[in-house]
């Protein structure tokens, strides 16, 4: 494939395809769908894209690989998706333009390193070979080293011209430094051009000129139409046809032989740049620099400051933390009144849920912060990645930590189905897993965010986990401990026995383990839990013929409390950490400060 040179007019490729297809037909679907579903509303689209100037055409398929494509229960369909995005886009390119096969990246977060290396060209070389069609593949908006060099890899096995254009990258130092690489691992598999996509146009103007000193390739450019913005419900962009095309000659003017659009562009846009750069030639390009960034004198650094729960967890004595509900039906006054109550009793920490069974609650950071400073106790708060995206668990990780909260417990949480907002709320999963949660701890801590952005004032939680015990469990475990659990509490348990073998198969991961204990004080709550509405939890059938041999209320009430009492001893002395979650009901404070009281006499 013949690229435009230094002197000769600049390429012009098509616009959006993604925000021009989304709408009816993709609810709850991928895009690339359509290219089996809705072929003819595809391939009007590129028609107008040809009708505008457009003289190469994007295929529909930037996530059409088999690990996105799973998500929709589509991996069955990934060669038919692809093969049809191929030649809907040549039916309508005819002789004039070209096809260029369009992979994008896997956005794996901090599911990256669940993927080794050979997974990671499986998938993308799939893919690639269904695309073979093509003129020349087209890797779109890459910024993670590990994918890029997969997919690189991937896409040279086809024979294919590759070009390689990256997505939003971060600032400072690590930015240009990211950028060195990510030219390198183009160079060195071959690649054709580089360029930039989907970027405002200020920071596509930005990287075209770090990518001018950094290679002497073609250069490529495909800008958004500026920030996406939301107006009464609709999604519009800020840079219309016009002004797109005079940043269209400004990218042009840098070295770009290659323009095109990306998100929010239209044939509209197309067509107003194409006229703006005919009259255009692709400018000579000066000698590259030296590849090298200045690298100032390393910080200075500091010790880690104190951490009160993480004091508390590797302390040598048995610890006592007890669950407050922040629950919706109570004040916050009210909620840590009782707190005080408990703490009166003897506990080492406080620990708040977040939204259990999907249900409406406090917000479990402002409770724990509120039980903390007005008990004097430590606490810490569930957090759970189904109910946020990653943009809100990123901010309520840095609130937690400016509201003085030092340890958190990480959850994946409940799904919404399960409570009374099962129609309305939906999952949140940008983060998957209580391991990718962790992975973000430990990201924060070190200063970054997911994207690598950095982050003053670095949060350095003290972060725990849950487990229920049996094989499959202990392994996932394992995975949690490597992502950086420091503690881990039980799913509650209801016979003595299992108690003790679960603090058995702890007894060797290099973590603090805190049992689970939860008073079961009616025979209706038994039966509602032994029914598996609430995963991970089992109780014996002993315990719900004992409790239905017992006379009334009050007396199951009691032989509910003597048990937690008796289970929690042993977690306590014999494990050397109980997790006792609060009993139901109007009495629940006093309760769980009787059975502090108990364990600790």
């Amino acid at each position: 494939m013949q690229l435009p040179e230094p002197g000769e007019q600049p390429l012009v490729r098509c616009g959006a395809i993604g925000t021009n297809l989304y709408g009816p037909g993709t609810a709850g679907g991928p895009v690339e769908a359509l290219n089996t579903r809705d072929p003819e509303r595809v391939l009007t689209l590129y028609q107008a894209y040809v009708a505008a100037g457009a003289r190469a055409l994007v295929t529909n398929t930037y996530a059409a690989n088999s690990l996105c494509l799973s998500e929709h229960e589509l991996t069955g369909e990934c060669a038919v998706i692809n093969r049809a995005g191929v030649q809907i886009a040549r039916d309508a390119a005819g002789v004039d333009c070209a096809v260029w096969g369009c992979v994008g990246p896997l956005s794996l977060g901090f599911r990256a390193d669940d993927y080794p290396a050979e997974d990671l060209v499986r998938i993308y070389s799939e893919q690639c070979e269904y695309l073979s069609a093509a003129d020349a593949l087209v890797l779109e908006t890459f910024v993670d080293l590990r994918e890029a060099r997969a997919a690189l890899q991937a896409a040279r096995a086809t024979g294919l011209p590759v070009i390689l254009q990256v997505g939003r990258l971060t600032a400072g130092a690590a930015r240009h430094e990211r950028l060195r690489r990510l030219v390198e691992e183009a160079e060195a598999c071959g690649a054709v051009a580089l360029g930039a996509n989907c970027q405002h146009p200020a920071e596509t103007q930005r990287t075209l000129r770090e990518l001018a000193q950094l290679t002497s390739l073609p250069l490529a450019a495909a800008p958004n139409a500026g920030n996406a913005q939301i107006i009464r419900g609709a999604v519009t962009y800020e840079f219309g046809p016009g002004e797109f095309a005079e940043v269209a000659g400004r990218l042009i003017g840098l070295g770009a032989a290659v323009i095109g659009g990306c998100c929010g562009t239209t044939p509209d846009h197309v067509r107003a740049m194409a006229a703006a750069v005919a009259p255009m030639r692709v400018p000579p390009r000066p000698p590259i620099a030296a590849r090298s960034i200045s690298v100032g004198p390393e910080p200075p650094t500091t010790p880690p400051a104190p951490n009160r729960v993480r004091d508390v967890i590797t302390a040598d004595r048995p610890l006592i933390s007890v669950e407050i509900r922040a629950d919706r039906k109570r004040s916050l006054a009210e909620i840590v009144e009782g707190a005080r109550t408990v703490a009166a009793a003897g506990v080492d920490l406080f620990d708040v849920p977040d939204n259990p069974a999907a249900s409406v609650g406090r917000d479990a950071c402002v409770v724990a912060a509120a039980v903390q400073d007005a008990t004097g106790v430590p606490a810490i708060p569930h957090v759970s990645v189904t109910h946020s995206n990653v943009l809100r668990l990123h901010s309520g990780l840095i609130g937690a930590w400016d509201l003085g909260l030092r340890g958190l417990l990480a959850l994946t949480g409940d799904s919404p189905s399960m409570g009374p907002f099962g129609d309305i709320a939906k999952r949140a999963t940008d983060l998957r897993s209580s391991v990718e949660l962790l992975r973000l701890v430990a990201s924060l801590r070190d200063g970054e965010l997911l994207n690598g952005d950095a982050l003053g004032d670095p949060p350095d939680f003290c972060a725990g986990c849950v487990t229920r015990g049996g094989p499959p469990q202990l392994r996932w475990l394992q995975r949690k401990v490597a992502a950086g659990a420091e503690f881990v509490f039980t799913q509650p348990i209801f016979a003595i026995e299992a108690l003790r073998a679960l603090a058995t198969d702890l007894a060797g991961l290099p973590l603090r383990a805190l049992i689970g204990v939860l008073p079961i004080t009616s025979q209706r709550m038994a039966e509602s839990l032994s029914s598996g509405r609430v995963p991970g939890i089992d109780v014996p059938p002993c315990v719900l013929d004992e409790l239905a041999r017992l006379p009334g209320r009050d007396a199951q009430r009691r032989r509910g409390l003597d048990r937690a009492v008796e289970l929690a001893r042993v977690a306590f002395h014999e494990c050397r950490g109980l997790y006792l979650i609060m009993p139901f009901g109007p009495s629940c404070y006093t309760d769980a400060a009787e059975i502090v009281s108990a364990v600790r006499d």
